[in-house]
């Protein structure tokens, strides 16, 4: 089990992208969430406050890669940044759930 995140230009794309990932049973469960971010400008060196949305994703590990393969055909221009984290330990009902009621591999 994982924790997808995928960060994105806007809400608009956020929830395209959840519907599209929802609706082929790729994750089990999405939040949306927009936070501030802050980096150091290569240019300025000085640091800089953005907006960020991200998405966050529970589902299985294995189905990471059918995640990357169809942001990529859709988003192939935008790309979005996708990454996860691994789950260690959760409820063995809810995992259960969680494999039930996503995308077999």
């Amino acid at each position: 089990m994982i924790l997808g995140y995928i960060t994105v230009k806007n809400k608009k794309q956020a929830k395209e992208i959840t519907k599209l990932l929802l609706e082929q049973n790729l994750l089990f469960t999405a939040n949306i969430s927009t936070t501030k971010v802050f980096r150091k400008s290569r240019a300025t060196g000085l640091i800089e406050k953005h907006k960020q949305t991200v998405i966050e994703g529970k589902t299985k590990s294995l189905l990471f890669v059918a995640i990357n393969t169809l942001l990529r055909k859709n988003y192939s221009k935008n790309m979005p940044m996708l990454y996860a984290v691994p789950i260690v330990y959760m409820d063995e009902e809810q995992s259960k759930l969680l494999r039930d009621q996503t995308a077999k591999v």
